[in-house]
């Protein structure tokens, strides 16, 4: 398995963050799935399957649309911060340019195209910024959430996916 990139805070005050990277390939999306569960484990006031579904697709499509994954040194990367009540997710690609992401209808019974759909959903709200200085496109949702409990030792003992500090 490819050395991930990326940092996994302790909580700072309130927010927590995890920031990863991964190889533009088929299985970044199930990476980041386990990531984010892994992360949010101990975190009350957020639905996991849906954040863990909302960072899948948004993987996938940066994988997918963003033209990173015909490079062999394409990426993508994963920011997350967590508050108290709210949660943002973001994935960015690397800076290969890239669609523009709009949420479409898939006509019958097209397998692909309803990921945006799907972002839509389940985020209270999402949308797309370009680095003008890179290029690189980021895509990013964010859900509220009830509040969290204090930890009950104050530190995590370890990363919850395979993350190099």
């Amino acid at each position: 398995m490819p050395i991930l990139t990326g940092t996994v805070s302790e909580p700072i005050g309130s927010l927590m963050l995890l920031d990863v990277s991964w190889p533009a390939e088929e299985s970044a999306a199930g990476r980041a799935r386990r990531c984010v569960r892994g992360w949010l484990a101990d975190v009350r006031g957020f639905d996991v399957d849906d954040v863990e579904l909302m960072v899948s697709e948004l993987v996938t499509n940066a994988c997918l649309h963003s033209g990173v994954a015909i490079r062999p040194d394409g990426r993508v990367r994963l920011v997350a911060l967590c508050w108290p009540n709210l949660l943002r997710v973001g994935v960015t690609d690397d800076g290969c340019g890239g669609t523009v992401p709009v949420a479409r209808r898939p006509c019958g019974d097209e397998v692909c195209g309803r990921g945006l759909m799907i972002l839509e959903a389940l985020a209270d709200r999402w949308g797309d910024f370009v680095d003008p200085d890179t290029g690189a496109r980021t895509v990013w949702a964010e859900v509220s959430g009830g509040p969290r409990p204090a930890p009950d030792d104050g530190a995590r003992t370890s990363a919850p996916c395979d993350v190099v500090r």
